[in-house]
């Protein structure tokens, strides 16, 4: 029996070949979309998860409850809590954002730019089960290093890096390293992707510290580490949590804090929309695009429901007589569920070849590579197989319904009005989603749009900015004045400045504790962003004072340490209490010891329109992080060679790189930009998607209306009366659509733009220009029928039974 329902299906598929063709186009784009979206959310959902520890490992966050929650703590806290607390396995620390710099291979005299580079404690990799490839990945001696087998490639060839040392210059100098282990390559589902992992035991001993002693590893004054814990089986996090707090506050200095025990799962999305803790991903997103895909899924198996409701009309004969020769209600379900089926495994087969096809564009898209490992998951298979037999059983009993009694064992009988307002509501709600994509595309258009044109309170336009030296060897300031006297005496280059931060890319560090000069009780919790430049950065990039004057010259080379002169922005002045800028100017605030306030730089985005304006001071020196240069646009190419020629002979040995500072700080709206693409292809296949049902419903009421079109073209009626007839109906479904999505989007825009601090707002344009869009698209796809139906001969359709 199953064997000739499949004859029969392939049969019948194979002589409707227009609608066959129709019909599996809008499946394949909805699964499509659907398995890209799927890879998408699974690949975040399931980051961090593949360390064998995952449940037992915390991430400490301290928050006051007035800042921002704080993952980046003083290192001294891990022997205290492996000390203090039984709970607790071990306690680890990650230092990520302080280790990058020069590597140089001594065998070879290569050298190599490396920015993510960590330093970590010796049982890291005993708590984090990152795979390694060769050697035992241990980090308990100083100067030990751990690789990616990419960098072991890159370094040494073919060789096997276990034991061979490297040199590494930052900011703490230039020491040497041996290889104790080569990791496989970290995957890039993980929140922790070093390359390469120096051991910070190295750190301990203050002559491999340049001075920097904040850095020492077992410090409680500088917070610059991540800190896991990881637990003992069994054990109470937050019952624990309470416990270090408790511990902590016994310090004066900390009777505010919380300790907050942040799951290693929730790093990444949080553990709901409303999770006031620090992550790297972002839940909302995540959510957004599990949404769209289900929706664009929805819209295609509609759009199946409709084509195969207007393809009924076409099999009725058939259908009548197949109970003629007596088959029942039942029999003819199962044919079209087999149709079904075999439509739908055809559209599975041709999707998963579509998405191995669009590698390339989905990375693009997403900012990362397709994960297949999404197509092995439990819960992919179920889905997918929940999906299938759903399907199938819906179409074969919507089918069977639209053409006539359903079947005496059921007791359910569907009369024409009820299909006809079945199918019709499907087209609705076809059309509100799709409407509410094209909605949300345009919004997030506007928004990124608006953030990226706005005032940013300086120019970052023909910013060239080179990578300062890592290594500067001997003499450094020497060479530093030297480069920066040759890039001056080129002609393309009108301005330059140094940093050790930028605009776009971060601050320095952050500081708290600092204060008026008379101190009050909320000061303390209160945090700065540290900016380090010259004296030149502010004309360099076209910043304004409002009160006081700049660095001299002669306080920047002394460094803030000497003068003990800084800077505020407008917000910083306001913060510590000063009625206005011009009152902070000459005035002193007290970080350990006073400091003079020269001037106060008006507030201007150092980060993106994303964040509010942080409070920030800023500090003179002759930094070398960065040398900032405005420069003619003209024979930009020359321009770089000729100063590439310079950076080589003056620091020989650092790889020499550049970027131009507004497509870098362009970067932080990428998430944004994805989230746009996303919606514009979504939208786009939606739309597309729904027109194939539109214009399959359009095809079934003009069969259905085909002797009165006839006839009332017989008695006189003009094209346009013919065509209005057929697409009045479909216009008022799709007003209908609109008049729904629009409450929705408007509802689910002001949530998603609740998140931002600058806002573009709703306008009540994006709602006319999405609704406008939609009414011509869903205008034109009818009118192609109703123009058919309008200009056929009225004789063929009077005659025809």
């Amino acid at each position: 029996m199953l064997k000739n329902y499949f004859k029969i299906a392939w049969r019948s598929l194979s002589k409707r070949r227009l609608f066959t063709f129709i019909n599996l186009t809008g499946l394949v784009l909805g699964l499509s979309s659907f398995l890209l979206l799927f890879s998408f959310v699974a690949s975040e959902w399931t980051y961090n998860d593949f360390h064998t520890n995952k449940d037992n490992i915390y991430r400490l966050v301290v928050t006051d409850g007035v800042n921002e929650p704080e993952v980046y703590l003083p290192p001294g806290y891990a022997a205290v809590l492996e000390s203090q607390f039984t709970d607790i396995k071990t306690a680890n620390i990650l230092a990520s954002q302080i280790a990058g710099g020069l590597v140089i291979i001594p065998e070879t005299k290569e050298s190599f730019k490396e920015d993510w580079v960590m330093y970590a404690d010796g049982d890291f990799f005993r708590s984090f089960s990152f795979p390694v490839s060769s050697g035992n990945a241990d980090l308990t001696q100083p100067n030990t290093v751990v690789i990616s087998s990419k960098l072991a490639k890159k370094f040494f060839g073919n060789e096997n890096g276990i034991g061979k040392t490297i040199q590494v210059s930052n900011q703490f100098g230039k020491s040497d390293y041996t290889v104790t282990g080569i990791l496989e390559d970290i995957t890039v589902r993980s929140d922790i992707k070093g390359e390469m992992f120096l051991s910070i035991h190295t750190l301990e001993n203050a002559a491999n510290r340049n001075g920097n002693d904040w850095a020492d590893p077992n410090g409680m004054d500088s917070g610059f580490v991540n800190l896991y814990v990881t637990l003992k089986d069994g054990s109470d996090n937050k019952g624990l949590a309470d416990q270090i707090s408790q511990f902590i506050r016994q310090n004066p200095e900390a009777k505010d804090e919380t300790v907050i025990l942040q799951p290693l799962s929730e790093i990444h999305l949080g553990n709901s929309l409303t999770d006031p803790l620090p992550t790297q991903g972002s839940m909302g997103t995540v959510l957004v695009f599990a949404a769209i895909g289900l929706m664009i899924v929805g819209i295609a198996y509609v759009n199946y429901l409709n084509l195969s409701a207007a393809n009924i009309l076409t099999r009725i004969k058939e259908i009548r007589m197949r109970k003629v020769l007596g088959a029942d209600s039942w029999q003819l379900a199962q044919q079209f569920m087999m149709e079904t089926f075999m439509l739908m495994l055809l559209a599975f087969g041709l999707s998963f070849l579509i998405v191995n096809l669009i590698e390339v564009p989905y990375e693009r898209l997403f900012g990362q590579p397709l994960w297949f490992g999404a197509f092995f998951q439990p819960v992919f298979w179920l889905v997918i197989t929940a999906v299938l037999l759903l399907c199938t059983l819906l179409s074969g009993f919507y089918v069977v319904a639209l053409s006539g009694k359903f079947g005496h064992q059921f007791q359910i009988t569907f009369q024409p009005k009820s299909s006809q307002t079945l199918k019709k509501t499907l087209v609705i709600l076809q059309f509100a989603i799709s409407v509410t994509i094209i909605i949300g595309t345009i919004a997030i258009r506007d928004q990124l749009s608006f953030m990226q044109n706005q005032n940013l309170g300086m120019d970052l336009a023909q910013k060239l900015v080179i990578d300062g030296p890592s290594d500067l060897g001997e003499n450094g300031a020497s060479k530093v004045s030297a480069f920066k006297s040759s890039l001056r005496s080129q002609a393309f280059v009108e301005k330059l400045s140094t940093s050790n931060a930028l605009p776009g890319i971060g601050y320095n560090f952050f500081a708290s504790g600092i204060t008026p000069m008379v101190p009050r009780p909320e000061d303390k919790d209160k945090s700065y962003g540290m900016m380090i430049m010259d004296e030149e950065f502010i004309d360099t990039y076209g910043m304004k004072l409002v009160a006081g004057r700049n660095f001299s010259p002669e306080e920047a080379n002394q460094g803030w340490s000497q003068s003990k002169k800084l800077m505020l922005n407008e917000n910083a002045a306001l913060e510590f209490g000063f009625e206005s800028a011009e009152a902070a100017v000459g005035q002193s605030i007290l970080w350990g010891e006073p400091y003079e306030i020269l001037g106060v730089v008006k507030d201007y985005h150092h980060m993106s329109l994303k964040e509010e304006i942080m409070p920030m001071i800023f500090l003179p020196s002759q930094a070398t992080g960065y040398f900032s240069m405005v420069v003619s646009s003209d024979q930009m190419k020359g321009n770089l060679e000729s100063i590439k020629t310079i950076y080589e002979e003056i620091f020989p040995g650092n790889p020499f790189a550049y970027f131009f500072i507004d497509e870098r700080y362009a970067t932080q709206y990428q998430q944004e930009q994805q989230l746009g693409q996303a919606f514009l292809v979504g939208g786009i296949i939606a739309i597309l998607i729904s027109c194939m049902g539109l214009f399959a419903l359009a095809a079934y009421t003009v069969q259905q209306k085909s002797k009165e079109i006839g006839i009332r073209k017989v008695l006189g009626a003009s094209s346009q009366s013919l065509i209005q007839l057929v697409s009045k109906d479909f216009v008022i479904l799709v007003g209908i659509a609109l008049v729904l999505a629009f409450p929705i989007s408007w509802w689910a825009l002001g949530a998603w733009q609740s998140g931002f601090p600058y806002k573009a707002g709703i306008s009540i344009s994006t709602f006319l220009l999405a609704g406008g869009l939609t009414l011509l698209i869903a205008l034109l796809t009818v009118g192609s029928q109703a123009l058919k139906a309008a200009w056929a001969n009225p004789v063929d359709s009077i005659k025809d039974e």
